[in-house]
């Protein structure tokens, strides 16, 4: 075999051998996007969630149109004072609560940016040439990244267990209401009974309604936190790893999901007070 010849076999055997590379390459990093996916996913659901649990505080019972309209007839009926700007809301609809608006679009701007810190980290990904040499190294350089919005989220997590957003202003129209009934002296004492029992069992709907929405936010951010820290071992470990690997942890993260929507109430509890214990550690 000449040395040309020689020369040209070895190139091609080269080029071949760095196809096979980069398209392997390609592959692992195309299957590792399917974690992050998962991930982003998981955490976007978190903050809609967190988003309606948040707005659901201040929102009053719903009523109908008629209902409305006669109470503030009696409301009217009952005011000596004046009308003006700064009082005619709450005689239309004395339930709703008004937020500062200082304080409501703080809370947005707050959740906007929580939304993008985790929509940046996934687009780093989408920003990866999977088949170049550099893949592997940005891979490498998200993980310090992953780890402070880990912690980050362990902490929301840890924070929304222990002081779980509540029904306030829903809370409020039937502890007026009780107030009411305990101050009314036209009834007799059958008739406060009956008021009473038909209270409580209003107050008791209004808690369970409360606490289903309490644990299907936290659900949601039980998945994410425990996707998240599967996803720091995966990109951790990522040079070790192969395609086969990597797709069984999308995998298992799938099932994991699954887990997670059968824990009951107090397991969800128990997850994010463990979360919040590590992102103090």
């Amino acid at each position: 075999m000449t040395v040309s010849k020689f020369s040209h076999l070895f190139r091609t055997t080269l080029v071949v051998a760095t196809l096979s590379l980069l398209v392997a390459c390609s592959e692992k990093a195309e299957t590792l996007k399917l974690s992050v996916t998962q991930f982003g996913s998981a955490t976007e659901a978190a903050f809609d969630s967190y988003g309606v649990v948040y707005d659901a505080q201040f929102k009053p019972f719903a009523k109908s149109a008629s209902a409305k309209r006669g109470e503030f007839v009696a409301n009217m009926t009952d005011f000596t004072g004046k009308v003006s700007a700064s009082n005619i809301d709450i005689l239309i609809d004395p339930d709703a609560a008004k937020i500062d608006p200082g304080v409501a679009r703080k809370w947005q701007e707050t959740l906007s940016d929580l939304r993008n810190q985790y929509q940046q980290f996934v687009a780093i990904f989408d920003t990866i040439e999977a088949g170049s040499a550099l893949g592997a190294s940005a891979v490498t350089q998200s993980g310090p990244i992953l780890e402070k919005l880990r912690g980050q989220l362990a902490s929301i997590t840890g924070k929304f267990t222990q002081s779980p957003p509540q029904f306030l202003t829903k809370r409020g129209t039937l502890i007026a209401k009780l107030n009411d009934i305990r101050n009314d002296q036209n009834d007799d004492q059958g008739a406060k009974t009956l008021r009473y029992e038909m209270w409580w069992q209003d107050w008791q709907s209004l808690v369970a309604a409360e606490q289903q929405m309490q644990t299907e936010t936290l659900r949601k951010f039980v998945s994410a936190n425990t996707l998240g820290n599967r996803l720091q071992n995966q990109i951790d470990n990522y040079a070790r790893l192969d395609v086969a690997s990597l797709l069984s942890a999308v995998e298992q993260g799938i099932s994991l999901a699954g887990q997670i929507d059968k824990m009951s109430p107090q397991d969800l509890i128990t997850q994010g007070t463990a979360a919040a214990q590590t992102a103090t550690n």
